[in-house]
């Protein structure tokens, strides 16, 4: 008789162990927890698409990849927003194709990662400069470590595909040197540029994203793009020298043609608050 009391407790979901006739006790099993460095899948019926976000909140044209039900991830950070706690998560070495981003818990579960080989854990050792050796390299250079494009979470994952738009949208202004705020892909083939001129006039531009003669040109109040520097996201200066700021506020990249290996520009992030 003294199974009954226990088995209802356990349905009610009381913290409560179960009491065999022989004595024995079986403790509840404990809540899967997702923790920054371990795995976790999406929650979702196999095949079925999640969106990964470039930041912990849905709101337009955040979204950075597109997850699929039942792959694995790591994780690498966490955020609360609101009710909900958002994971930054990123697909293991060998997946394809790759990302990295933002998804919300409720369409996670926590999952075990594999465990690494040998030659994966002799690679990475070999591979990753000493912290001190990069931070010099890093200094010495006045440049950032690359990340692959298609691992980023903010506009420059496609900068390279939309360089045509950029080019052409920057030609148009008057008032050089111009800098790129944002270029993001529209539908129906189309990209929207956003930039500032040396005047300190800011510019909407929409054009092809193979480029050619913009067909919309118009200017915009600088409240627009408040959000993007709160969000971090990088300027873009199409120019042989690097921008003149302060290294010390500000990370550089140089952005060249895959293919020719010609400079394109400058990525810059501001570091300092």
């Amino acid at each position: 008789m003294r199974l009954i009391p226990a088995l209802l407790l356990a349905c009610l979901g009381l913290a409560s162990p179960l009491t065999l006739p022989n004595g024995a006790l079986i403790a509840p099993a404990a809540a899967q927890s997702i923790e920054v460095g371990g795995g976790v899948r999406v929650d979702a019926t196999a095949g079925s698409r999640v969106n990964v976000r470039g930041g912990p909140e849905v709101r337009p044209n955040n979204v950075v990849a597109t997850a699929r039900g039942g792959d694995l991830l790591r994780v690498e950070e966490t955020a609360e927003r609101g009710t909900f706690t958002w994971y930054r998560v990123a697909t293991l070495p060998d997946a394809s194709p790759a990302y990295r981003g933002w998804i919300r818990g409720d369409l996670l579960t926590a999952a075990r990662l594999p465990e690494r080989t040998l030659p994966q854990v002799l690679a990475e050792t070999t591979d990753r400069p000493a912290p001190a050796a990069a931070a010099e390299a890093t200094e010495a250079t006045g440049e950032a470590a690359v990340v692959p494009y298609d691992m980023r979470t903010d506009w420059s994952r496609n900068i390279l595909t939309l360089y045509p738009a950029i080019e052409d949208c920057v030609r148009v202004n008057s008032a050089p040197p111009v800098t790129v705020l944002r270029a993001t892909a529209r539908s129906r083939g189309l990209a929207e540029v956003i930039m500032s001129d040396s005047a300190g006039r800011r510019w909407d531009c929409v054009i092809r994203q193979t480029g050619g003669t913009p067909m919309r040109y118009d200017p915009l109040s600088g409240s627009v793009f408040l959000r993007d520097r709160i969000a971090q996201e990088p300027f873009f200066s199409i120019q042989e020298e690097r921008p003149g700021l302060d290294p010390a506020c500000y990370r550089f990249e140089r952005v060249t043609d895959p293919s020719t290996e010609a400079h394109l520009g400058w990525l810059y992030y501001r570091t300092c608050p």
